[in-house]
């Protein structure tokens, strides 16, 4: 369960605050006392309290969980805990108190972001998520304004500016996290492949999200360049052999070229812890 930390440094001394999120799936699990609701790794158990028929019902309810436990972020000056679903939590960072809870599906039609966006100086931030629909997936880029037009605000204004098909839209990779510069977005479809069918019966078959991912090394990694200011995808794909990466070091334009620092290995395996 998503636990959010605190380290207050001031006037020599450092305190530290903690507190669990007050997410549903976390306020759910407590009063079962026990994991009843599946995540990114964990397969829940059935519920013993409920009837055959219940059981047998609730394997067919596919409701994303908003166990927000990957990242500390910001939209329009609130800061918010995230993962890598369709929800986020905006926090208050001074009191880790749970607030609002956000769904993206409500302001643009995407299934999930990731817990890494990235962000210009104005405060525009940019991010990535997928979408599902009856021709399969897209890789689409998020442009998130930076300011609120009203005090309420989440994410009102967000746009997808680009939308990049995958190699195989029934099987698209899968992705922690992207590169940013100053002009360019930078993604790497790598070869950890989705099965969308195996994720739709993998709750059926009682196997969690990364058992239906596979590693699968004959296929290249591909790199997508997309101009932030038009949107516009680049012609050039650039191939590279096989490897896996989960988060970005740096990137940056330096004399006309790209520079693009990733943390990457030669296989899949890393997913699976």
């Amino acid at each position: 369960m998503a636990l959010m930390h605190q380290f207050r440094i001031e006037d020599g001394t450092v305190t530290y605050m903690s507190k669990f999120l007050q997410s549903d799936s976390y306020m759910t699990n407590q009063a079962y006392n026990r994991i009843v609701l599946s995540e990114f790794g964990t397969v829940a158990l059935p519920d013993p309290c409920k009837s055959m028929f219940e059981r047998f019902r609730s394997t067919f309810q596919f409701k994303a969980t908003d166990n927000a436990n990957i990242n500390y972020t910001s939209y329009k000056g609130d800061y918010y805990v995230s993962t890598e679903t369709n929800f986020m939590f905006k926090v208050d960072p001074n009191t880790l108190e749970t607030k609002d809870k956000v769904d993206w599906s409500k302001f643009i039609a995407v299934n999930g972001a990731t817990a890494h966006p990235h962000y210009d100086p104005d405060g525009t931030v940019f991010n990535m998520g997928n979408s599902y629909g009856k021709h399969g997936t897209s890789y689409n880029i998020i442009r998130v304004p930076p300011q609120k037009l009203d005090p309420s605000d989440t994410l009102e204004g967000a746009k997808v500016v680009c939308s990049i098909a995958p190699k195989d839209k029934m099987r698209p990779s899968y992705y922690h996290s992207f590169g940013m510069t100053a002009n360019y977005i930078i993604f790497v479809e790598q070869p950890i492949k989705m099965d969308l069918m195996k994720m739709i019966i993998s709750k059926i078959t009682g196997k969690a999200v990364t058992d239906v991912m596979t590693w699968e090394p004959e296929e290249h990694t591909r790199f997508y360049i997309t101009s932030k200011l038009s949107g516009e995808l680049l012609p050039v794909k650039y191939l590279a052999n096989a490897f896996a990466t989960f988060h970005q070091i740096n990137a940056f334009e330096d004399q006309g070229c790209i520079v693009f620092d990733i943390c990457c290995q030669d296989s899949g395996d890393g997913v699976k812890l």
